[in-house]
C-alpha cells in the first residue's frame, strides 16, 4: 500500500505542469514558484494575463487548456477579481489597498482545470508585488515664462508612470482664476505621457498657479509644482505679438507692423 502511495506522488509530481505568464511580466510558471510582478502603488490595480493552453500531459497527452484563474491569500483589505470562465487569456486582476503602507506584499494565483475535467490538475504560484507611493512623477515645463499682452504662454506637463500598471491621473491647476483646470490623463505602465495647456494675457500681470497631479487610485499618489507666468509689455514683446491674433492698425501702417513682426522672430 505505502509503495503505492509512493508511486502515486512521484507520478504527480512528474505530471506538473508549467503555464505561460504574458503580463505585466513574461515566463513560465509552474506549481510552487515565485513570480515577482514588478511595483506599484497603494490602491492600484495589476492585472496578470496567462495562456490557458498547455502541449503536453493531460487526457491524451497531448495537453489541453485551463479554464480559469484567481487569487487568494491576499493581504488585509486587497481585493480580486478571478478571470471569466474560459477566457483566453486568463485575466485575473488583484487591486491594493489605498492605504497599503510601502513594502512587500504576497499573495496566491491558482490556475485551475475545472473538476480536472483534462486531467491538469491546478496550478499554484506565489505572486510578489513592491508597494511604493513613488510610482509617479511629472514636470512642467518651463517653471517660468514672460510674454507680451495677446501672446500665447504654452507650457508642457509630462506625466511619468513608474510603476507595473497603468493609472488614470488627473491634471489641476489652482491658485490664479485664469488658470483654473482639471484634467483626466490615461497614462500606460512604465510610460509617460505629454499634455498643453496654453494660457493668453490681455492685461499685464503676474499669474502664479500650483499644478497638481494625482493618481485615481490613491490620494498617497501625488505631486504637485509651482509655476509663474509674467505678461509684461515691451519692445520686442510688442512686435511678437504681432505674430498673433488679427491686425488691427491702419492699412498704410500694416506693412511696418508686418516688418516689426518678422524681425522679432530672430530674437527667439
Amino acid at each position: 500500500m505505502f509503495a503505492r502511495m509512493l508511486i502515486l506522488s512521484v507520478l504527480l509530481v512528474s505530471l506538473s505542469f508549467s503555464v505561460h505568464v504574458i503580463s505585466p511580466v513574461d515566463r513560465e510558471v509552474e506549481n510552487g514558484d515565485v513570480i515577482d510582478l514588478g511595483t506599484i502603488g497603494p490602491g492600484q490595480t495589476i492585472s496578470i494575463l496567462i495562456d490557458p493552453i498547455v502541449t503536453t500531459g493531460g487526457v491524451h497527452g497531448s495537453g489541453g487548456t485551463f479554464d480559469q484563474a484567481e487569487a487568494s491569500a491576499l493581504p488585509r483589505d486587497w481585493i480580486s477579481q478571478p478571470s471569466e470562465l474560459y477566457d483566453k487569456p486568463l485575466q485575473v486582476t488583484i487591486t491594493a489597498n489605498p492605504d497599503a503602507p510601502e513594502g512587500d506584499y504576497n499573495f496566491t494565483v491558482n490556475v485551475i482545470d475545472e473538476y480536472n475535467g483534462e486531467e491538469l490538475g491546478n496550478v499554484k504560484v506565489t505572486a510578489k508585488v513592491h508597494i511604493t507611493w513613488d510610482v509617479m512623477d511629472f514636470d512642467v515645463s518651463p517653471a517660468y515664462m514672460q510674454v507680451g499682452p495677446g501672446q500665447p504662454a504654452r507650457f508642457e506637463i509630462t506625466i511619468m508612470n513608474k510603476g507595473s500598471t497603468s493609472d488614470l491621473f488627473t491634471v489641476s491647476a489652482t491658485g490664479a482664476k485664469r488658470w483654473e483646470f482639471v484634467k483626466p490623463v490615461f497614462v500606460p505602465a512604465q510610460s509617460s505621457k505629454t499634455i498643453h495647456y496654453e494660457i493668453v494675457g490681455a492685461e499685464e500681470e503676474a499669474y502664479k498657479a500650483t499644478i497638481k497631479v494625482a493618481s485615481h487610485a490613491s490620494p498617497k499618489i501625488v505631486d504637485e509644482k509651482n509655476v509663474t507666468l509674467f505678461v509684461r509689455s515691451d519692445l520686442l514683446g510688442d512686435y511678437k505679438a504681432t505674430n498673433h491674433g488679427t491686425l488691427v492698425f491702419q492699412i498704410f501702417e500694416a506693412p511696418v507692423y508686418a516688418f516689426a513682426g518678422l524681425i522679432s522672430n530672430f530674437f527667439g
